[in-house]
């Protein structure tokens, strides 16, 4: 079974959205930015149409090299003045009810809890959005895969450094892992008929309009140690993003990008 046979459909689904609370503060970040805002709102809406149906909303988010840190010192950090993120992260704040897992590498499931939280849920279906599409995201999908999980990985909520990138993430994600790459735009008027679920807590799950108590708190420069800390954290990612998982030696590969002017 995989999300194109009858196309997605959100009973007993969870939605991840990952790697959005961003400080966006590395190589490549600026044209992430850049892709990455136009969709934001897309994410809203179907973040918003889960909510409204008692559906779990997951944050899986990068710790960014900072181990002492929570998801509320996560989102003060990627909300603080001058973050390149902060636009980004500001847009799609989560609420006391959503979930939360913060992961050491690119893949949601690669040493979380996730596993465990899906199942705790009877999450049976999972919907992806986020950044980048080409990278965590696309890891997670796989991972997904891999676990069994029907996938739906809107072509309209994903974003990578260049659209090129993006389209060759949406292929494999849709060839080699199933994946529904339907847009949102186009799947949510389908979901109008759609039971509320009673799997969640409603008393909870109605509290859509407040935000994480930690969301509202000052922004604050980031210190040099802390920059300093980021830094080598990225740079770690950096030299073994591509070739952990897509080795550079594979010509075929459509994960490494195209030497072309437009890209």
């Amino acid at each position: 079974m995989n999300g194109r046979d009858e196309g997605f459909r959100p009973e007993r689904s969870a939605l991840l959205i990952v790697d959005m609370i961003n400080d966006l503060e590395f190589e490549g970040g600026e044209a992430l930015l850049e892709q990455a805002q136009p969709i934001t709102s897309a994410i809203v809406r179907l973040r918003d149409a889960y909510r409204a149906r008692g559906l779990p909303v997951i944050y899986a988010n990068d710790n960014f090299g900072r181990w002492h840190a929570d998801f509320a010192k996560v989102i003060e950090h990627c909300r603080r003045m001058g973050s390149r993120g902060a636009v980004l992260s500001d847009g799609l704040l989560p609420a006391v009810e959503d979930y939360y897992i913060l992961k050491p590498r690119h893949s949601a499931f690669y040493e979380t809890p996730l596993s465990t939280l899906l199942e705790k849920l009877g999450i049976e279906r999972l919907a992806l959005v986020g950044i980048a599409g080409d990278d965590c995201v696309l890891r997670t999908a796989l991972d997904a895969q891999m676990r069994g999980y029907p996938i739906w990985v809107p072509a309209d909520g994903i974003a990578s450094q260049t659209a090129l990138r993006n389209q060759r993430a949406l292929a494999c994600m849709s060839e080699v892992a199933g994946a529904d790459i339907t847009r949102i735009d186009a799947r949510l008027p389908e979901w109008k008929d759609t039971q509320r679920s009673h799997s969640m807590n409603s008393s909870s799950h109605d509290r859509k309009d407040v935000q994480h108590p930690d969301c509202t708190k000052p922004q604050r420069p980031e210190s040099p140690a802390e920059r300093e800390g980021r830094k080598a954290h990225e740079s770690e990612l950096t030299d073994e993003a591509v070739e952990e998982t897509f080795p550079a030696s594979d010509p075929v590969s459509p994960f490494i990008p195209a030497k072309t002017p437009q890209d």
